[in-house]
């Protein structure tokens, strides 16, 4: 039996530390949205995140990195597609539940696969095929639950979904060069005017006192979900293949989901439970590791 390296095995408790993590985000981020609006939770939350970086760079002694300017490309682009993506999912709470985000954004294992993880494959491996076909399953249960129209708030997740393998592909770039504390700084610092901009052309301004009685969410959000889950998410990244930490983010929508029948009283529905079970045993056969294909042997002929 293979040992387990020892940076392996750090990858793959980041990875299940930050599904704890993740799997309260779409109920503190609801709590707030109701709130304050869905731009302005990520814009407030965000400031947050930032403030407590520059701290921990500054404490580190780690703010020189910020003058790699070979790191910039990827940082950008880090900013880029995860600004994008958190502002999908953060409108998305407006118009679906916190179960319905946590398993379409699972999802990213699908696209992480169809995007990275057949590069060099020419046929599709028919255990990863299996994959496919149960998370696509999956999929179409849990948006489509009674006829072909798609929720908003579902179609606004699942474009999210499709940036996240992207997203995290310029993050584990970024890794090597830079540390997940700078990476999570610039990428805060560059969002933060465009989503205070975008905030007040699309949202009321809440006022002082609402913001008030949110921060204790907000100041969640900013710290475990922006700070110490994206740490340990960019880490796992760095040590594991991006496909099998998605795989290990597996337990996130099922927590997601219990919190969601403790705390706000959703209990699941029969196809949210439905959709789950292909869509987390598909990313089980998906992320299985490629097998060398046998060559097709002919009879001989004596």
């Amino acid at each position: 039996m293979p040992q387990i390296s020892q940076p392996q095995l750090k990858g793959e408790l980041y990875a299940i530390s930050l599904t704890l993590i993740d799997g309260w985000f779409p109920i503190l981020a609801l709590l707030s949205v109701q709130a304050l609006g869905a731009i302005y939770t990520y814009f407030y939350s965000l400031t947050i995140a930032a403030m407590l970086l520059f701290f921990l760079l500054w404490q580190r002694k780690q703010l020189s990195e910020l003058k790699r300017s070979a790191a910039y490309f990827n940082l950008f682009m880090v900013s880029l597609t995860i600004t994008s993506l958190y502002i999908l999912v953060f409108l998305s709470l407006k118009f679906t539940t916190p179960n319905h985000v946590a398993l379409i954004l699972f999802l990213q294992v699908l696209f992480a696969y169809l995007f990275f993880g057949r590069r060099q494959e020419e046929q599709l491996n028919r255990v990863h095929l299996v994959g496919v076909i149960l998370m696509t399953l999956g999929a179409v249960i849990v948006l489509f639950p009674k006829d072909f129209h798609l929720n908003i708030g579902d179609g606004l997740v699942l474009l999210a979904s499709l940036i996240a393998p992207l997203a995290n592909h310029y993050q584990k770039q970024a890794r090597k060069q830079v540390s997940p504390m700078s990476i999570l700084f610039v990428r805060s610092l560059l969002a933060l005017p465009f989503l205070y901009l975008l905030a007040v052309w699309l949202e009321p301004q809440p006022t002082l006192q609402l913001l008030w009685q949110q921060l204790p969410w907000l100041f969640l959000i900013g710290a475990l979900a922006f700070v110490v889950g994206k740490i340990l998410w960019i880490e796992a990244l760095h040590l594991l293949p991006i496909t099998k930490v998605n795989a290990l983010y597996a337990f996130a929508p099922i927590f997601t989901m219990l919190l969601s029948y403790w705390l706000l009283n959703q209990p699941p529905t029969l196809n949210q439970v439905l959709g789950a079970l292909p869509i987390l045993l598909g990313s089980y056969f998906i992320t299985r590791p490629q097998t060398a294909k046998m060559p097709i042997s002919t009879p001989n002929k004596e």
